[in-house]
């Protein structure tokens, strides 16, 4: 006898297993790893992050502290102001230009684009103060003239080599400041007067002595100190001495001239000197050459306002570039140019410059070689 067993019931799914939210498989073993370097790595980011922003610090105060350094020379030449020890700095702008750079450099390594801007300006505008000493004028004409000046030293510099470089040279006319009445006695024994017999010479003992020397004859010699022009501006605190000379057909009026120096602090002498010379200077409206240890240089106010009378200066005109002449033999090198040679109202061109060595003095020589305009 056959049984019926009842068909069964379809099983209902168990709900623990089968209905349950898939689970993720298991991560490969790589990809944590590399998931733990990447945490293990980041502190240490982090941390390189951090010490690169402390730097960037350090160079931006850095950069800072020299575009600050440099602009106070900077500004004070701008503005013509030269009160205290800004006289002294002004001097130095040749060296301050190449300074500029550091800033700039600074300023990049920092990131600072700001003040890579603001450095770059103050380099540009100092560039632009010195392009006329690295740019030469036409000259239409070979040597005319030939010119020197040479500060003796309180007349210990050594005179043979100075008259050595007069005939070397060929020099024409030279200008002398800190001439004793020793140095003139030597000059003349060394041979001078044979090379340059006309000479107004007002020697002192020290530094206020000044002479003039000329291979042509002289006229209306004069000591400025003795002459009515300057006696209503009270005198140069050194011997200032002016001639006539005849160049080429022409009747130059000669200067050899030696203003006071700038002190560390105080200035009153120079300032005066210089003013009374710049008046001196207006006066002039023939051709005019003036020679001299002018203890100043050509980013000083009042040797700008010469210039502006008309007045060239002979390492400008010749593009001859930066030639320092004092202090020599005190280091490695002169650091300041501060003898100069001038022609006004006068189609004179400085063809050539440069400065020569002179055992016993601590300016070097200043030679110059005019050629027609």
């Amino acid at each position: 006898m056959l049984i019926r067993v009842p068909d069964a019931e379809p099983c209902e799914s168990n709900p623990t297993v089968a209905d349950s939210p898939s689970v993720a498989s298991p991560a490969p073993a790589s990809a944590l790893a590399e998931e733990a370097a990447v945490d293990a790595r980041a502190p240490e980011t982090e941390r390189d992050g951090r010490r690169w922003s402390r730097w960037r610090r350090a160079w931006f105060v850095l950069a800072a502290l020299a575009l600050i350094a440099v602009l106070v020379p900077v500004l004070a030449r701008l503005f013509g102001i030269e009160t205290g020890p800004l006289a002294i700095l002004v001097a130095l702008m040749p060296w301050v230009t190449v300074a500029c750079v550091v800033p700039v450099v600074l300023a990049l390594v920092a990131r600072a684009w700001w003040l890579v801007a603001a450095s770059a300006a103050v380099l540009v505008l100092c560039l632009i103060w010195a392009v006329p000493m690295f740019t030469a004028q036409h000259a239409l004409g070979g040597g005319v003239v030939r010119v020197a000046t040479i500060n003796l030293t309180f007349g210990q510099a050594d005179v043979d080599a100075v008259v050595e470089l007069v005939r070397d040279h060929e020099v024409n006319i030279l200008a002398a400041q800190e001439v004793t009445p020793e140095a003139v006695e030597a000059l003349r024994a060394a041979g001078l007067d044979d090379l340059l017999p006309y000479s107004e010479v007002a020697a002192e003992p020290g530094v206020t002595g000044t002479g003039l020397w000329s291979r042509s004859p002289l006229s209306k010699a004069t000591t400025l100190d003795t002459s009515d022009e300057v006696e209503k501006l009270g005198g140069y605190v050194s011997q200032a001495v002016k001639a006539d000379v005849d160049v080429a057909g022409q009747q130059l009026t000669v200067f050899a001239i030696h203003p006071a120096a700038p002190g560390l602090t105080a200035h009153a002498s120079w300032d005066a000197d210089l003013s009374r010379l710049t008046d001196v200077l207006a006066g002039q409206s023939g051709p005019t050459l003036v020679l001299g240890d002018f203890n100043t240089t050509r980013d000083h106010r009042a040797f700008r306002e010469i210039q502006a009378l008309g007045y060239a200066d002979a390492a400008d005109q010749a593009g001859a570039g930066f030639l320092p002449t004092f202090p020599e033999g005190r280091g490695p090198w002169p650091f300041v140019a501060i003898d100069h040679a001038l022609v006004g109202h006068v189609d004179f061109v400085a063809t050539s410059v440069s400065t020569a060595s002179i055992p016993g003095a601590d300016h070097r020589m200043l030679l110059v070689t005019y050629g027609a305009a």
